[in-house]
């Protein structure tokens, strides 16, 4: 429909007369395009509403505890508050970092990045998470690293994180390894992990904002933002993501 939809357009700029038909075909599909844009608009902004009523319920009432107590409870209390003030502000930068890419206001820098020593830190920056789950995180990669390249680190530094930490969350047993291979000036990273792995029918559905697939994926922490920004950021830079996986084996 879409594609029909174009073509009319292009015709109809052209000067060429449309038949009374195909005027009312193309009224009706713009008509099922705008009725699709504001359903999807609906659920998002319903997904925002129950991402952040949570947390704010949370600040709300621990609030009002710690105005009656003291001591241990007091200090519970403010923790939880931390927290849900954390879910909140990630989730806000989140939003902020989709509107910039729908927007198209998101623009990358062109920097020189020691590359070996980058992806090292970026480990090491994990590893308390990893170990905290008692799991392997390792970095491999072959003799043919450059020791420079150009990116713009911040959001490649993103990207990483948020494909290794979810894998780590992911996974309760095993080990979690970034795979990096370099080729004809090309990088291919690749997240492996032993985790509890993807259905088939869910491996698209991941990268969509707010999904959460799986049956155990409740459980874990997140507000399920990061995999949808990570694909925007992947393809703006000249990127591709994908996905494979067996469940209860692990993904890649």
């Amino acid at each position: 429909m879409a594609g029909r939809f174009l073509d009319w357009l292009k015709r109809e700029a052209a000067g060429e007369p449309l038949p009374e038909a195909e005027t009312l075909a193309r009224l009706t599909a713009a008509k099922e395009a705008a009725e699709a844009a504001n359903e999807a608009k609906t659920r998002f902004l319903a997904s925002v509403s129950h991402e952040i009523r949570s947390p704010l319920n949370a600040i709300y009432g621990y609030a009002q505890l710690l105005e009656r107590t003291e001591g241990k409870d007091a200090v519970s209390a403010a923790r939880v508050i931390r927290r849900s003030a954390e879910h909140l502000s990630h989730l806000v930068e989140g939003l902020l970092d989709i509107a910039q890419v729908e927007g198209g206001a998101l623009t990358l820098s062109r920097e020189a990045i020691r590359f070996p020593e980058f992806l090292s830190q970026l480990i090491d920056m994990l590893q308390l998470q990893a170990q905290a789950k008692g799991i392997a995180l390792a970095l491999d990669h072959g003799p043919g690293l450059p020791e420079f390249v150009h990116a713009d680190p911040k959001r490649l530094r993103q990207v990483l994180i948020n494909l290794v930490t979810n894998a780590i969350k992911f996974t309760d047993e095993g080990s979690v390894t970034l795979r990096v291979d370099y080729r004809n000036q090309l990088a291919t990273f690749s997240v492996i992990d032993t985790g509890i792995g993807i259905a088939p029918e869910d491996a698209q559905r991941i990268f969509a904002p707010f999904e959460r697939v799986g049956g155990l994926a409740a459980e874990r922490p997140g507000i399920g933002l990061g995999l949808a920004i990570t694909q925007a950021l992947v393809h703006i830079m000249g990127g591709d993501l994908r996905v494979e996986s067996t469940p209860g084996e692990g993904s890649r």
